[in-house]
């Protein structure tokens, strides 16, 4: 099933030996076709600087027996990307043996998930006006922080994730607020509302392929 499957999957065990990994996972990092046996760090692909990282993460994923979902941007096969990558626990006779990864692209999910979202919002809001996002510039430091704000994060987790300090990110939400402001946005959650309603969901910063990053964020 992984192997037909279009999107880059696999199995790894809790040491982070390859058992398999399908043609599009194979693709993906320029991994031979006897994969089985090898460690990330073997792979010829920039993603072996992270094996150590992605070892902790499904240690993390069997340690505590639930799905982590990854944001992983690096220099692929095709050159730089960013995909999610969902880690499930993989018990083999009550014990566990290690994690199934299957990744998507982040600019499919997010339209996707964008989509959902909206058509779940319907027209129930008519507190906003529309503008479409291209008419509405933003700095790149703007666009990272919206993008995390819109997917749940706190202030001290967008923090971490952009490397800036809480005092940084609190002055660019204030930012964004006064920016929307002539759209009746006046605070975080009138913000975030009015963001998820015209279209910055599907936004994906730029700032957010520069630099290559392994970040667990569920």
């Amino acid at each position: 099933m992984l192997e037909h499957s279009p999107h880059p999957a696999g199995l790894k065990s809790k040491d982070g030996i390859f058992a398999f990994a399908n043609k599009a996972y194979r693709d993906l990092v320029n991994a031979p076709c006897d994969i089985e046996g090898l460690t990330d760090s073997d792979l010829p692909c920039d993603t072996a600087q992270f094996a150590s990282y992605f070892v902790q993460q499904d240690r993390q994923a069997i340690l505590e027996n639930k799905t982590i979902v990854t944001i992983d941007v690096h220099k692929y096969a095709h050159g730089f990307d960013a995909y999610t990558f969902e880690k499930r626990p993989v018990i083999i006779n009550g014990e566990p043996w290690g994690i199934q990864f299957s990744a998507t692209n982040l600019r499919e999910l997010v339209n996707l998930a964008s989509f959902a979202e909206i058509m779940a919002l319907g027209s129930t809001n008519n507190s906003f006006s529309t503008i479409k996002p291209e008419c509405m510039r933003l700095t790149p430091s703007q666009e990272i922080v919206l993008f995390w704000l819109l997917r749940g994060r706190q202030t001290k987790q967008i923090a971490q994730l952009i490397h800036r300090t809480p005092k940084a990110v609190e002055k660019q939400i204030a930012n964004l607020i006064s920016r929307f402001s002539d759209v009746g946005v006046s605070n975080r959650a009138s913000l975030i509302e009015y963001a998820r309603c015209n279209g910055w969901l599907s936004v994906i910063p730029e700032q957010l392929f520069k630099t290559p990053a392994s970040i667990v964020v569920q």
